[in-house]
């Protein structure tokens, strides 16, 4: 598929790639710098953007699997707490604290521990991702 002003997009995301790969190699564990609200929302918006520039947006929940579980464990969790507050008197939780990598946090495992198994699951999907754009 022909996309036009596709040279341009590549050369931002090869920037934004580095950029990304940059922040990483200098703030591997423990971490020094943290990059907040701010700056995960500028990087979820870039993703947005390019994909609906390569008309590929249906994609994004795969490529964001991590990021789509985090946010949904936590609307989970303030949904059934609020439900059985209503119905029972007293809010009962699904997770022992959410976003989810609290929980696993709770349960026992290592912060380094979950963070690999994190990059794990979200290498797999962004190959995932990878291999399943050249389908319609």
């Amino acid at each position: 598929m022909y996309i036009p002003g596709s040279g341009e997009l590549v050369v931002f995301i090869a920037a934004f790639v580095g950029a990304c790969v940059g922040f990483l190699w200098y703030n591997q564990y423990p971490a020094q710098v943290f990059m907040g609200d701010t700056g995960s929302l500028a990087l979820g918006g870039i993703i947005a953007v390019f994909a609906l520039a390569i008309r590929k947006e249906l994609l994004i929940p795969i490529l964001c699997g991590i990021f789509l579980m985090e946010n949904l464990s936590v609307v989970l969790q303030v949904s059934y707490f609020k439900y059985t507050k209503k119905k029972f008197g007293e809010g009962r939780r699904i997770f022992l604290m959410s976003p989810l990598h609290h929980h696993f946090q709770k349960k026992g495992m290592h912060e380094a521990k979950i963070v690999g198994r994190f990059w794990i699951v979200g290498i797999m999907l962004a190959v995932l991702t990878i291999v399943t754009l050249k389908l319609r």
